[in-house]
């Protein structure tokens, strides 16, 4: 098994281990929706206008996996179709997940222990900044800018993906420390996401502690 080859499944698994718990959490949701969960503070507003809960779990989901795998830089060059095809599909989810989001946002009772002001604007930012960062590299695609089309949607990925980094900051800090403060939390959360988009400009820019030049390979 050549080096390129270990790289090759390294990546999407990492990814898709992150996402394991808000995943499965999004499918445990579903399942509760269907079969008329009991009615409780942390999911009235769910059972009130599902729909906008339901496209967002679907779309992250498909958003999460399939671009797990645009990051593999084996099945790009043995399967350009399909390369191709899963990307508009990773495309469309993620124009989704960002529109679901900023609904949820904006039109969902969100109780305050699970939303303060901070994590309420960096949610609006986030949505807004995915979706630029979609159609940037849709419009370079178009124009055969593959460089700028690779560099903003992995962008876009490292926004949609907030949820499995939130996990890994927030899980250490009660096990340590133990519930935030609304405050508290609302810190964290946000963290995720920059770390998400430090750890993804460092590939856009060619990093990796093994070869400086891993990203060329990648998505």
């Amino acid at each position: 098994m050549t080096n390129a080859t270990r790289i090759d499944w390294k990546v999407p698994l990492v990814l898709l281990s992150i996402n394991a718990i808000p995943l499965a959490a999004g499918i445990a949701r579903l399942i509760g929706l269907a079969g008329n969960a009991e009615i409780s503070a942390e999911n009235a507003r769910f059972v009130a206008a599902p729909f906008p809960v339901i496209v967002h779990i679907l779309c992250v989901g498909l958003f999460s996996i399939l671009g797990a795998f645009q990051f593999s830089s084996g099945l790009r060059p043995r399967s350009a179709r399909w390369h191709k095809v899963s990307g508009r599909v990773v495309v469309a989810s993620g124009v989704f997940t960002a529109l679901s989001g900023l609904w949820m946002t904006v039109m969902y009772p969100i109780p305050p222990e699970l939303q303060g002001s901070l994590l309420y604007g960096v949610r609006i930012f986030v949505g807004i900044a995915m979706l630029i960062s979609i159609f940037i590299a849709v419009t370079a695609v178009i124009g055969g800018d593959i460089a700028t089309h690779r560099a903003w949607m992995t962008r876009s990925f490292a926004l949609g993906q907030g949820a499995g980094m939130q996990v890994v900051v927030l899980l250490p800090w009660m096990l340590l420390v133990g519930n935030p403060s609304i405050f508290q939390r609302d810190v964290l959360m946000s963290l995720a996401w920059l770390f998400n988009l430090l750890i993804a400009e460092l590939f856009v820019q060619g990093w990796s502690p093994r070869n400086s030049n891993f990203y060329r390979g990648v998505v």
